[in-house]
């Protein structure tokens, strides 16, 4: 294969991708809240965690290892004489709670749990079957996918 050929591949997928993510959002609207009339900071500060979320969702074994080399890099800061400080000075923090509340937001907590590496987490999985049961998909739809003889 070219390196012309690789890259519209990958130009391809990362279509098929976002396109997977707006048929989510457009079946699980929860996923995708109204934006703030506010075309201001407000409307910047929606734009970026939906940007966030559809990261998270769109790349979740890429999104958890980020996740996890920034924990790593936090806790081997933790352990300098600065990190230390900075660690007990935001241990008291109500910023860092909202930090936490803001992340679990975006990020569904579909990070969390167990995941084989390079493979996306079994929360995400979760996410999506749940956002297809609540849909109300099914086995009379699922059944049309399903190859014959297929259980």
């Amino acid at each position: 294969m070219k390196p012309e050929e690789l890259v519209a591949t990958l130009a391809e997928l990362e279509r098929v991708r976002s396109a997977i993510l707006d048929l989510v959002e457009r079946q699980a609207p929860q996923l995708l809240p109204a934006p703030p009339e506010d075309a201001g900071t407000e409307r910047a500060i929606f734009d970026l965690l939906v940007g966030l979320r559809r990261a998270v969702l769109g790349s979740p074994a890429a999104a958890r290892d980020l996740h996890d080399v920034l924990i790593a890099q936090g806790r081997r800061f933790a352990q300098t004489d600065d990190g230390a400080r900075l660690r007990d000075a935001l241990a008291s923090s109500p910023a860092v709670d909202n930090l936490r509340v803001a992340w679990e937001t975006v990020s569904l907590n579909v990070l969390d749990g167990p995941a084989a590496p390079g493979c996306p987490p079994e929360a995400w999985a979760a996410l999506f079957a749940d956002a297809v049961v609540a849909q109300g998909i099914d086995d009379v739809v699922l059944s049309r996918f399903r190859p014959e003889g297929f259980a």
